[in-house]
């Protein structure tokens, strides 16, 4: 969540669902990647969707196929990171 204003850095990120959209249930800005992609682990794992002792490429695969994750721009839009629903890319972690 977004707690001290605006980042130092400038950009925001929010999580989405499988259509593109901000998602309906954490749509909330954050600070940082790491910050947002926490919240989405957490929340998997509140719906069932995610064993809490998963091993990190089961916790990245679960968040690909549920939730994506933009990134804010400097004229105010919105950049797709990764989509929600698409197994394909690489670690957000690498």
């Amino acid at each position: 969540m977004l707690h001290s204003g605006f980042p130092a850095d400038g950009r925001l990120y929010r999580l989405t669902d499988a259509r593109g959209l901000p998602h309906p249930v954490l749509d909330e800005l954050f600070e940082g990647r790491d910050q947002a992609l926490e919240a989405a682990l957490e929340w998997l794992q509140q719906q069932g969707l995610l064993d809490g002792h998963a091993d990190a490429r089961e916790q990245e695969r679960q968040l690909a196929l549920h939730v994506g994750l933009e990134m804010s721009t400097p004229s105010g839009d919105w950049r797709t990171l990764r989509h929600a629903g698409f197994t394909g890319w690489r670690s957000l972690n690498v």
